[in-house]
């Protein structure tokens, strides 16, 4: 909000009267930074890939909980280093433009984080839970579909900021 003043002088009285100007920012991506964020991040793409091989895997319960609670772990860390750097560099408010719809969809993909980041962190509780206690494999299987849909929703929150990406780039 910008808010400016006059003042004016009346016999020997001073009033001060305020106007106000109301600016709308907009929320966009800021595609060259978040495609560098993006691309700068192997770990993260690596941590996804192990996260779907583990989805899939047929191997013996323990070796699956263990494999799990590592993976979950390594992709905790790495989405929290990801969603604050995309939060900070990747997603910025401009002057309103004629865009809307694309803000609603950065606004939207930019709320998915908070999100997706208590439920990673919520499966890895879970997974070295699991683990300490000891493998159960009703349990086990709720945690690798509930895990499964987590990796599945996280796919498309990428591809969502990919197509927003994408369309930065149009929109200049």
């Amino acid at each position: 909000m910008v808010t400016t003043a006059t003042s004016t002088k009346t016999s020997t009285k001073t009033s001060t009267k305020t106007s106000t100007k109301t600016s709308t920012k907009i929320l966009v991506v800021n595609s060259a930074f978040m495609q560098e964020i993006k691309d700068g991040n192997p770990s993260l793409i690596n941590a996804m890939q192990q996260l779907h091989q583990v989805c899939i895997s047929e191997e013996n319960n323990l070796q699956v909980s263990r494999q799990l609670t590592k993976v979950l772990n390594t992709l905790r860390m790495e989405l929290s280093l990801q969603f604050e750097l995309e939060e900070s560099y990747g997603y910025v408010e401009v002057g309103e433009s004629q865009s809307q719809n694309y803000s609603d969809t950065a606004e939207s993909t930019k709320a998915e984080h908070k999100i997706l980041y208590g439920a990673v962190t919520e499966l890895a509780e879970a997974a070295e839970e699991l683990q300490y206690r000891g493998v159960e494999t009703k349990q086990l299987r709720r945690l690798m579909n509930e895990t499964c849909q987590f990796s599945l929703r996280l796919r498309n929150h990428e591809q969502a900021e990919n197509e927003l990406i994408g369309q930065s780039f149009d929109l200049r």
